[in-house]
């Protein structure tokens, strides 16, 4: 019986090491949605993909489907989220949005306006300049689009309203008050 092998773009929103060698990656997926993948040997210090499974990556990953969990053969690294930055801030953002995006979706497929926007909010994030309005503005409709309902009123903390939402605090640090 031949394995099944598929390829998938998206955004790695966590990792867990598993073993000595392995480590178990949660991709957002256009494809697939959010799902759960084994990388097998990336923590070897020859690995090629090692660094491109960090959080807040976009990458192309090459699986193999098997009866438990997929497993990624090869990646391709498109945009790493801090690759070029020394700013606690910019660390602070892309931290939050991954726990932001790791809470709203769930295992199944995401439609291309979805996909469009959450890939308009990641690449919104990774701007070095500081419109916290702008990018408070561009989770809050991504949020709406998914059906929550959210407002937009700077009284109200946008981390409070999504911990909410998810019935659980966030445990990021908080950037996207409107000061």
């Amino acid at each position: 019986m031949a394995a099944k092998s598929y390829r998938v773009t998206g955004i790695v929103l966590k990792r867990t090491n598993v073993g000595e060698l392995d480590r178990v990656v949660t991709l957002l997926t256009k494809e697939e949605g959010k799902n759960r993948y084994v990388a097998k040997g990336v923590r070897r210090l020859h690995s090629s993909s090692g660094s491109n499974l960090e959080p807040g990556s976009l990458i192309t990953a090459h699986c193999i489907q098997t009866k438990s969990m997929p497993i990624i053969t090869q990646t391709k690294l498109h945009m790493q989220a801090l690759e070029d930055t020394n700013s606690l801030i910019q660390v602070r953002r892309v931290q939050q949005l991954l726990e932001i995006l790791d809470h709203l979706f769930v295992p199944e497929e995401l439609d291309q306006q979805t996909f469009t926007q959450v890939t308009n909010v990641y690449a919104a994030v990774l701007e070095k300049h500081d419109n916290v309005k702008e990018l408070r503005g561009k989770i809050i409709d991504l949020v709406r689009h998914l059906g929550y309902n959210i407002t937009n009123t700077p009284n109200n903390s946008l981390s409070q309203q999504l911990s909410t939402i998810f019935e659980q605090p966030l445990r990021s640090f908080e950037y996207l008050l409107v000061k």
